[in-house]
């Protein structure tokens, strides 16, 4: 079940609405304080188990909270640039190594180490051949 609070800043904490659950309202200094009585709340009006109530606070700060959704958009954007530039630097080792380059040829080509190299590397199965 989820649930939504209403958040709204003021100069000594918060001002809480929940609409859902009769228009509960209630202050309180800090937001974690609120999602644990909105939980106890909406465990006893419905019934539901508090482990299985999720609170999802909507906080009313003008400017703040486009500021935070433009930089968790970046963060969302950079893992995926940087599993995407890993991937690819994989392919790259695992060609180069298709070529015959060693690992610390490889390693100074891109600037790292060695043991960079060998854990970027694509596992090939060795046989007994190989050992021999």
């Amino acid at each position: 079940m989820e649930i939504t609070a209403l958040c709204e800043r003021q100069e000594d904490g918060w001002l809480v609405a929940v609409p859902e659950l009769d228009n509960f309202r209630t202050t309180v200094k800090r937001l974690d304080k609120a999602t644990e009585q909105i939980k106890l709340l909406a465990e006893k009006t419905t019934g539901e188990s508090k482990c299985d109530i999720v609170v999802k606070v909507e906080a009313v700060m003008p400017g703040i909270i486009c500021d935070i959704e433009a930089a968790q958009n970046k963060m969302r954007e950079a893992t995926r640039l940087q599993e995407e530039a890993s991937n690819e630097i994989r392919d790259v080792v695992g060609r180069m190594r298709d070529q015959g380059l060693t690992m610390r040829d490889i390693a100074v080509l891109l600037g790292v180490t060695p043991q960079r190299v060998a854990q970027l590397a694509p596992c090939v199965e060795v046989s007994a051949a190989d050992v021999a």
